[in-house]
């Protein structure tokens, strides 16, 4: 199906931004990203890192498992998981709706897929057919693209 495929490329969009927008985070304050407490410095409320401006025109705060990013002049809106050992691209669900709608260059895969009830269709299916993968143990759920998984469209690389 078209759509599958087209939220796919969503999905690689995001891992994409996300693990970008991390690589910008660890250079600006000389992170670690091996370290299993990379961001304990930005995390802790001790301090005034947890939140603050970045270069291009972002913004992040962090909140318990995540950091939040915002573009000030376009709105792009960027939810990343960081407790997740390096993998900064897992998908939650909700927040990859908010970037698919507040992503540019996804405009138009957005007006395909712009009904929030089509969307939660789609997700189920990436899920069921195995292209989305739970990493983590019950009761946590870290979901990424399955990268061995042969029946993703032959366009697309990992």
């Amino acid at each position: 199906m078209k759509e599958l495929d087209m939220l796919i490329e969503v999905i690689q969009a995001f891992e994409k931004k996300a693990n970008e927008m991390i690589k910008v985070l660890a250079h600006e304050f000389n992170l670690d990203l091996k370290s299993d407490q990379s961001f304990q410095k930005l995390t802790s409320r001790q301090n005034n890192l947890w939140k603050g401006n970045l270069k291009n025109n972002w913004t992040y705060c962090f909140h318990g498992d995540a950091c939040d990013f915002e573009n000030i002049k376009t709105k792009q809106y960027l939810h990343v998981k960081i407790n997740r050992k390096g993998n900064f691209g897992a998908i939650d669900h909700f927040y990859l709706y908010k970037f698919l709608q507040t992503s540019e260059s996804l405009k138009s895969i957005y007006a395909v897929i712009n009904s929030e009830n089509y969307y939660n269709e789609l997700f189920e299916e990436l899920i069921k057919t195995g292209i989305l993968i739970n990493i983590h143990k019950f009761p946590f759920k870290t979901l990424v693209l399955n990268k061995k998984n042969n029946s993703l469209n032959g366009d697309i690389i990992f």
